[in-house]
């Protein structure tokens, strides 16, 4: 096992952005402690919506991704989700008002969001702010609001303010499929230990620093994931380009077959999210990969390559395989954030690597713009 502060680049420990990863455990645990008591989950979303629409950019659009999920898979909702910059490309749109208007940023200051709340306001639509910033326009102009507390995030590249977002989004969507009657039990059985699970995840998954040697060499790379796992891959995928700047695209395990295979012919480095919860079809797909096209494969995974449940491990051997492992949990938002962190950590180390200012990268700012 690896510890991230074994790292000798650049001296990792004076990164503010492997300061604030090394923080989310902490919003995990005051975000989980604040909002469920008693087996039951307080965040308050509001009643009398049945469907919600997600408004966001960068960053805060995959949070809102995984948002639509939640609410649909959980809470059983009508969800859809649009960039900001496209929401505002329609003024004349119809806003609905039996629908929510949910607008994410974790500045509470993104310009084009800012701009998308002002259309559905003047039109008396119904909003809801979820941001990092209570002292914000969106916070301040929204009708229904919840602050993400994860604290100030001084590097760009968003980490713990899109964690602390999604959980957010998670702990709503609980509380709105209670609001229905939908038993919630399974899903918060063991959030209890997020903190010292996500912590474990930090300080002990494999091979994260010889996946960065790997990739750091590389012009571009595509990331895979399936279902939730596909915007955790784009949300990877975003940060390494921030961080990196190098070509990396994100595509659906299952998509990915449609044409986009091609550009294996090129690059013979595939990086894949997949967990323990992988199904049949899902591994078919990643075993046709593997047969029509032989790719190196990264693997981020809770699975042990070779056993029974690993369907790469039956095709990948030797130097053909990586496995950046990490520890197996049975609550599955803890799976999920672990992905995320170890995805960040990945972005940082390949950034380290290639000598770029990973708190700072070049012609990057956080998207904010005046009231």
């Amino acid at each position: 096992m690896e510890n991230i502060n074994d790292m000798p680049e650049n001296n990792i420990s004076e990164c503010n952005m492997m300061n604030e990863i090394k923080e989310e455990p902490l919003v995990f645990e005051y975000l989980i402690k604040k909002y469920i008591k008693k087996d039951r989950v307080q965040a308050e979303f509001p009643l009398n919506f049945d469907e919600v629409k997600f408004v966001a950019s960068g960053s805060s659009y995959n949070c809102a991704r995984l948002g639509q999920k939640f609410f649909e898979n959980i809470a059983k909702l009508k969800t859809s989700f649009e960039y900001s910059s496209e929401f505002n490309s329609n003024p004349d749109r119809l806003i609905n008002k039996d629908v929510l208007y949910f607008f994410i940023s974790q500045s509470g200051e993104t310009y084009d969001t800012k701009c998308a709340l002002n259309l559905v306001n003047k039109k008396g639509g119904h909003s809801f702010a979820l941001v990092n910033n209570n002292n914000s326009y969106i916070f301040n102009n929204s009708e229904f609001k919840m602050d993400i507390e994860s604290g100030v995030e001084k590097s760009i590249a968003a980490t713990k303010s899109f964690t602390g977002g999604v959980l957010c989004l998670w702990l709503l969507a609980l509380n709105a499929a209670q609001n229905k009657g939908i038993d919630v039990e399974n899903h918060i059985k063991g959030v209890e230990n997020i903190k010292t699970d996500t912590l474990d995840v930090i300080n002990n998954t494999e091979n994260i620093d010889k996946a960065a040697c790997v990739l750091s060499k590389l012009k571009s790379f595509p990331l895979i994931g399936y279902s939730y796992n596909y915007v955790i891959a784009k949300e990877g995928a975003l940060k390494i380009k921030e961080t990196s700047y190098i070509d990396v695209n994100a595509y659906p395990t299952g998509e990915f077959l449609h044409g986009h295979t091609a550009i294996l012919n090129e690059n013979s480095v595939i990086v894949e999210i997949f967990h323990n919860s992988a199904g049949e079809f899902e591994q078919k797909t990643l075993d046709k990969i593997k047969k029509d096209y032989n790719p190196k494969i990264i693997a981020v995974s809770d699975i042990e390559a070779g056993t029974e449940n690993s369907s790469y491990g039956k095709f990948s051997t030797g130097e053909e395989f990586l496995e950046v492992k990490f520890k197996k949990f049975d609550n599955e938002i803890i799976t999920m954030l672990s992905s995320v962190i170890i995805l960040q950590i990945l972005a940082l180390k390949i950034a380290l690597k290639l000598n770029r200012n990973v708190d700072k990268p070049l012609g990057l700012n956080k998207v904010v713009g005046e009231n």
